[in-house]
């Protein structure tokens, strides 16, 4: 029989150019947050493993793993959210704090064996941002600090775990439309359609304890490429933006949870869609879409069943408090899943300072 899925680590927003970064692959919530960011995806924290059909061994799993995001920080994992990659003037430091909350429950599994597993996820990071000129195209390199609270209860009881999440690191670089601007050019800089290409980089430097089955750390290395395309009619008030990203994962070969010996996972697939406009100069409201494919775990082997396949609707808005700070608050709920997938919404809060 399976055991729930390990968290399908994605942070809580990556770090955009302009806009936001926190840390999208912390991967909070199982199937969609994520984000990012995890929760548990299948049945209860009491499952049975087989890694043979004469060998069972009984795993008390709950959060398999949780990885620090997003925002994203979610399916996180917690998702990315609109105005993400904005253009920014080169040689300028941005600091982001993220703030997010994010709350799933799993489904019983019809046959009295496993009750709900509820899991809370309260996600912390502070995001360091230098932009830079890379052959003419504005880039930056990014350093993700995170910090997860997460509790998670069944028919079993419940658990808690907190502490620092997987560090990380992001490159970014402009591929049409941001062309590498001073603080002075950029001044009078018209916001155009453009595309850039962002690879973030999570490490396994977290807390991490091998026979635990809540953990801060997924204990393995995250690499996850994206592409943005953001396309403004009317130079700035609207953005119509597509951001396509892809998650690969190295095992982890210290998950000691339940007598169990490695976890392994393939790759994630996500697809955003965000229709931005400003209300007044300093305001602006979005309305956000995103869908997960794949991610499948495997605990020794043994694939677990929990492939995600979500769709995701949500909101967001945006403020520019003063020159060089701004507010961000997005929302978002799983609207279409698997019978045997949780629901998970959650919400985030991203401050931005520039200097």
């Amino acid at each position: 029989m399976k055991v729930p899925r390990a968290m399908i680590c994605r942070w809580l927003p990556i770090p955009g150019l302009a806009r936001r970064a926190s840390g999208r692959d912390v991967q909070v919530i199982a199937s969609r947050f994520r984000r990012p960011q995890s929760i548990p995806s299948r049945r209860s924290q009491d499952r049975i493993l087989r890694s043979s059909p004469g060998d069972a061994r009984p795993v008390a799993v709950g959060v398999l793993c949780v990885a620090g995001a997003v925002l994203s920080l979610p399916g996180h994992a917690l998702a990315g959210s609109a105005r993400d990659y904005l253009n920014a003037p080169i040689d300028s430091w941005f600091a982001f704090y993220n703030e997010g909350y994010a709350a799933s429950v799993t489904p019983e599994d019809g046959l009295d064996v496993t009750a709900r597993v509820r899991t809370n996820v309260v996600s912390q990071s502070v995001v360091l941002t230098r932009t830079m000129d890379f052959w003419g195209r504005t880039g930056g390199l990014s350093v993700v600090l995170p910090y997860l609270y997460v509790e998670s209860s069944s028919g079993a009881g419940p658990a808690a775990v907190s502490g620092l999440s997987d560090i990380g690191f992001l490159w970014q670089i402009n591929i049409f439309g941001g062309p590498a601007l001073t603080r002075q050019e950029f001044a009078s800089f018209v916001p155009q359609t453009f595309s850039s290409f962002h690879l973030y980089i999570g490490t396994p430097l977290g807390e991490y304890e091998p026979s635990r089955g809540l953990n801060p750390s997924t204990n393995r290395w995250t690499i996850r490429p994206t592409i943005n395309f953001s396309y403004t009619p009317d130079r700035g008030w609207t953005w119509l933006e597509t951001y396509v990203s892809g998650a690969v994962f190295t095992p982890n070969n210290a998950f000691q949870a339940g007598g169990a010996n490695l976890l392994t996972q393939r790759p994630l697939f996500t697809l955003e869609g965000h229709a931005s406009r400003n209300i007044t100069p300093r305001i602006w409201l979005s309305a956000d879409a995103y869908y997960n494919v794949g991610g499948e775990t495997s605990i020794d082997h043994v694939p677990q069943d929990n492939a995600a396949d979500t769709v995701s609707l949500g909101a967001g808005m945006g403020a520019q408090l003063w020159r060089g700070g701004d507010l961000v608050l997005n929302a978002e709920s799983v609207v279409a899943k698997p019978a045997s997938e949780p629901y998970a919404w959650g919400v985030r809060l991203t401050f931005r300072q520039f200097w």
